[in-house]
């Protein structure tokens, strides 16, 4: 975070703080100067957050379909065991077996 002295800021530019229990720090506030909703700021409340939910959504995602993947390839398995024992046996895997008829 880029720190600057409050007489360096320009005059058109507001910032907002608030103080609490650890110091100050700057706030983006959900109303616009002419009453309105900022909407991004309302959901958001700033560009980091945003940034850290799109890293938190795409962790969820990547999550979600590795689980989807391992679910998947078990129900083969548990399906029919016999034909996926018959398959690792044709491929050649394990010469010493023969198949189970």
């Amino acid at each position: 975070m880029k720190s600057i002295e409050a007489s360096s800021i320009p005059l058109e530019e507001k910032v907002y703080l608030s103080k609490d229990r650890l110091g100050w720090r700057v706030i983006h506030p959900i109303r616009n100067e002419d009453g309105t909703i900022n909407w991004f700021n309302f959901i958001f409340g700033s560009k980091s957050n945003l940034i850290f939910l799109i890293i938190l959504l795409l962790l969820c995602v990547g999550f979600y379909l590795g689980v989807n993947e391992l679910i998947d390839s078990y129900r083969v398995i548990a399906d029919n065991p016999c034909k996926f024992c018959e398959d690792c046996f044709s491929a050649g895997i394990n010469s010493n077996w023969t198949s189970i008829n």
